[in-house]
């Protein structure tokens, strides 16, 4: 179980094990939180304990950890999914090329939670992810894969949520019956995007997909060691309903959305005992004989809800969990994944995973087994207050109404035939929203409603109203293919829809990361902390931001190239793991592509890292 201080958790499913190094991570979502996603890297190549926050903070850190890890990270996210990031990034193009918007087959949305991650041996002497020389043997295991089937998006949403992990090595063998689904899911992902997904992009989740179809995933101990049996639902469209093992005599459902369909589908016999566990905002909406058939009925208490992290953001809290156990003579079954308890989750309408494990269900109060009174009575139940209904008000007819103008506003802005235009004159770029065929302004639901638009490399306060088409003036590394979208309504008591969209674009240029490099080290003596902090790993990067006596315009001195150790350190990687000068070699390169990224390299440094590359040469040939 996942309590709301817990994010961290998700981040280390990434983190490779002693001896691997990621190589690839496919990740599915009905949210996102860019900054999340921004973050991932930062869980591959860094081991710092700084908090993401902190991590978040440092422009340089996210950078490098990027251009080290992120092309490895693909998302696959609900095309209406993505979030408006609460502070404007440059950096945030550099992820458009890993988010990948899809669209449920059923006409639902795309709500699976699940991250597959494809480790491989370190090769003998190389250098670890966080740039250390790996001074133990390689492992002599094949590919690692590790799986997750989680309840939470990729977002810091502060809420209540559970994740099932397991790790195998694919076996060229045969197939393996019980991960097929999900094989199907990462297989399918190409195919569901909205935009083209990259030949060689498709290739890798493909290959993986295919290894996963040949791996057993173990269940945690305490279960039977039958493998992992994934459900995946909505794949293909609307087909039979799924449903759980319906024969057992008790039944615990915890899911934050309910309605009278989804209940019914897994209540199990007439006789049956039934827990439920849910939203009170959502057992509020349904009838009381919606909830007849079920014994017991609770919520969340207010401790619970109080166990949000202190002094963040506001953010989506309470409880998000999903799962489902079934006691069934002396075994009990377990479903843990996406799918809230509605029509559209098990009936196919919605894209959705769940994970099957099974073990002896024990006896109560705390003896052996893992059954529903043992997870109740190890700290769930205490989270939980027995269901008490409230009488809400009845919605005033016009908020209904501007709720539904605005749903129907962004439905036909997500059908909308729309794309990114940049055109350069001189030094300035134009970024542009390019209206395709007949144009927006002729479609009613977007007239109905005001609607602005901004590149989320910039602030709102740039917004513009989406008729005429909105152009900004930009520079090189402000230009981004995600696009933010206010949708908003003159009425008290509606709130705006707010999104980003991943569109098309057209005169893109290359080298977004390079200027935003440059704007980043803006002078010899940042350009020397960041070598020092790269030689000193990755990790030393945390906290560097240049301000420790001075900041970004240069003011303080910094380490010069006289400064011993930073000679030292420079001498000793290359003469004991000359590997680890990679991300240095990088840099060098990137920032001497142009006359200004060349004005930051000190030139007595360059005469020194000519000579550090020539001994380095001598010494491999």
């Amino acid at each position: 179980m996942l309590s709301p201080d817990s994010r961290t958790v998700a981040f280390d499913l990434l983190r490779p094990p002693s001896g691997y190094t990621l190589d690839l991570a496919v990740l599915t979502s009905y949210t996102l939180d860019l900054e999340a996603l921004l973050a991932l890297p930062l869980s591959v190549v860094s081991e710092t304990e700084g908090g993401l926050e902190e991590l978040l903070a440092d422009p340089l850190l996210l950078l490098e950890a990027l251009r080290r890890a992120g092309e490895r990270i693909q998302l696959f996210v609900d095309r209406s999914g993505i979030a408006i990031p609460q502070a404007p990034r440059e950096l945030y193009s550099v992820l458009e090329s890993s988010v990948h918007p899809v669209r449920a087959p059923g006409g639902g949305v795309f709500h699976p939670k699940v991250w597959v991650a494809r480790f491989k041996p370190m090769e003998p002497g190389s250098a670890t992810e966080a740039g250390r020389a790996d001074d133990q043997d390689p492992p002599d295991h094949p590919l690692l894969l590790r799986v997750a089937v989680l309840t939470r998006n990729l977002t810091f949403d502060q809420s209540w949520d559970v994740a099932l992990a397991s790790e195998a090595n694919p076996d060229p063998e045969g197939l393996v019956e019980p991960s097929q689904p999900l094989a199907d899911l990462i297989r399918a992902l190409p195919d569901l995007a909205t935009t083209s997904v990259p030949t060689d992009s498709v290739a890798r989740v493909r290959t993986l997909a295919d290894q996963i179809n040949r791996a057993r995933f173990p269940a945690p101990p305490g279960f039977f060691e039958d493998p992992i049996r994934f459900h995946v639902v909505g794949l293909r469209g609307a087909r039979a309903p799924w449903r759980p093992i319906l024969d057992g005599r008790r039944t615990l459902a915890v899911a934050p959305f309910v309605n009278r369909t989804g209940l019914k589908a897994v209540r199990g016999p007439a006789r049956g005992e039934r827990l439920l566990v849910s939203l009170q905002s959502e057992l509020d909406k349904l009838p009381d004989d919606a909830l007849s058939a079920w014994n017991d009925v609770r919520t969340l208490s207010d401790h619970a809800l109080d166990e949000e992290a202190e002094g963040s953001a506001v953010r989506p809290s309470g409880l998000h969990a999903k799962l489902i156990a079934v006691e069934h003579g002396w075994d009990v079954t377990w479903y843990i994944g996406s799918a809230n308890l509605t029509a559209a989750a098990l009936h196919g309408r919605n894209v959705e995973a769940l994970a099957e494990i099974s073990a002896r269900r024990g006896r109560p109060h705390g003896q052996s087994g893992c059954g529903i009174d043992r997870f109740l009575e190890s700290g769930f139940g205490q989270l939980c207050t027995s269901y008490q209904r409230i009488e809400s008000k009845d919605v005033e007819p016009e908020v209904v109404e501007a709720r539904g103008r605005l749903t129907a506003a962004q439905d036909a802005l997500l059908e909308a035939d729309m794309k990114v235009a940049c055109s350069r004159s001189g030094e300035e770029w134009t970024w542009t929203l390019d209206f395709g065929g007949p144009g927006l302004q002729p479609l009613p639901a977007l007239a109905a409603v005001d609607v602005v638009v901004w590149p989320i490399s910039v602030g709102e306060e740039t917004a513009r109203p989406l008729h005429p088409a909105p152009e900004l003036t930009l520079p090189i590394q402000h230009l981004t293919r995600f696009v933010a979208f206010r949708l908003s309504v003159p009425v008290r008591g509606v709130d705006d829809v707010r999104l980003t969209l991943r569109l098309p674009a057209r005169g893109m240029p290359g080298g977004r990361m390079h200027h935003a490099l440059v704007s980043l080290i803006s002078d010899p003596g940042r350009f020397l902390r960041f070598l020092r902090a790269l030689l000193g790993d990755l990790d030393a990067l945390t906290g560097w931001t240049g301000a420790g006596g001075g900041g970004a315009d240069g003011s303080d001195e910094g380490p010069s190239l006289d400064s011993e150790t930073l000679l030292e350190d420079l001498v000793r990687t290359a003469s004991r793991a000359p590997e680890r000068l990679d991300p240095v070699r990088r840099l060098i390169a990137d920032l001497s592509k142009t006359e200004r990224g060349r004005a930051v390299i000190p030139d007595d440094f360059l005469s020194v890292w000519k000579a550090v590359e020539s001994a380095i040469r001598e010494r491999a040939g």
